[in-house]
């Protein structure tokens, strides 16, 4: 087996693992309607002359939007930085181990190199066989590593973003809002209808840390 053959094997193994944290988590546009708030009670008032017209059947209500920055909250939120941390410390465990077996190989393929000249073409093809069974066991560790961190991450991602989105629906129930829109989908936006940092204020309080949830290997 020739070494360049080799180490661009180990490259892709390596470079298959190499999920950084920065791994996103990237939601729906969220648009939550709110339920309408209740009606104010009547205040007595004097008899009008005539009494106003009912409004039309299925007349839509005036929106009340408010904004929220989700990238900020998935990203800034307490919980979703401790996820962050938790996350990076797996990733570099993980990477450490695949070193070892990567340096395994190595040894291996050195091994294998030393014997050409000295074993019978039978002996040395079946050395070959074990060796090549040995690569394809470490690519199979670090697409079952990759597949951990990957499952790990979102699973509690998904948990902050179920969380934001509840308290965005309080919070519009709140100010009567009908119309909640992303903000990266807006250059401007007026700062009455942004209610990121309530809504941050809330998760954090609400949802002060997640654990990542890692499957056995």
């Amino acid at each position: 087996m020739q070494s360049s053959t080799l180490k661009a094997t180990l490259r892709a193994a390596a470079l298959s693992v190499a999920v950084t944290a920065g791994l996103s988590y990237a939601p729906a546009v969220l648009a939550q309607a709110a339920p309408k708030p209740a009606a104010p009670a009547a205040t007595p008032a004097p008899a009008p002359a005539a009494a106003p017209a009912a409004p039309a059947t299925g007349e839509l209500k005036a929106p009340v939007i408010a904004v929220i920055d989700v990238q900020k909250i998935m990203q800034d939120s307490v919980a979703s930085k401790g996820i962050s941390k938790s996350f990076e410390t797996l990733r570099e465990t993980y990477q450490k181990e695949i070193s070892t077996l990567e340096d395994k190989l190595r040894k291996g393929e050195d091994e294998l190199r030393k014997q050409q000249t000295v074993l019978a073409p039978e002996a040395l093809a079946n050395k070959r066989r074990d060796f090549e069974k040995q690569v394809a066991e470490v690519q199979k560790t670090v697409q079952s590593r990759k597949r951990v961190l990957e499952t790990s991450l979102n699973e509690a991602m998904a948990v902050v973003h179920k969380t934001m989105v509840e308290v965005v629906a309080d919070i519009s129930r709140e100010r009567g809002a009908n119309l909640v829109l992303a903000r990266q989908q807006f250059v401007l936006v007026d700062t009455q209808l942004d209610v990121t940092e309530t809504v941050l204020d809330r998760v954090n309080k609400k949802l002060p840390q997640v654990a990542l949830n890692v499957p056995k290997p």
